[in-house]
């Protein structure tokens, strides 16, 4: 399925917060989420959106995913997590014209609005950063 280069190609959680405790639910077998429902990983895309709804995170998977993939990391392994091709390329076509979003809970915890990148080059370094630490970044 091809993507829309104008369209967010990230899925946004309403409930940020949610959605991390369902991770780390995941993650370690402890039940982080805490409301009565159980949150074993998930084997289906089916189990997966129960879950979303359940633990009220908010997040809806978009029509493209059709597939899932649950890679869980060793502390002793370098897990290299590389992103699509795909939705790489949408989102350098939409940065090149529109300013990059940050989640909304970066401005509560630092008090204050993100700065807006003054250009595309601004733009496209901040991305390289952020895929950078996307793909080694092991829950720090």
């Amino acid at each position: 399925m091809a993507l829309d280069p104008t369209e967010p190609v990230n899925m946004t959680p309403i409930n940020y917060e949610n959605w991390g405790k369902l991770i780390k639910t995941w993650a370690t077998g402890n039940d982080y989420v805490g409301n009565g429902h159980e949150y074993p990983v998930p084997e289906t895309l089916d189990e997966v959106k129960r879950q979303l709804a359940a633990a009220n995170t908010g997040l809806t998977l978009p029509a493209r995913i059709q597939k899932l993939q649950v890679v869980v990391g060793r502390s002793d392994t370098l897990l290299l997590r590389l992103p699509p091709p795909d939705l790489v390329e949408a989102s350098e076509k939409r940065l090149a014209k529109k300013d990059y979003a940050l989640p909304g809970f970066y401005n509560d915890h630092f008090g204050c609005v993100a700065p807006a990148l003054p250009d595309k080059d601004a733009r496209m370094k901040f991305h390289a950063q952020r895929i950078g630490d996307y793909s080694i970044a092991n829950c720090q």
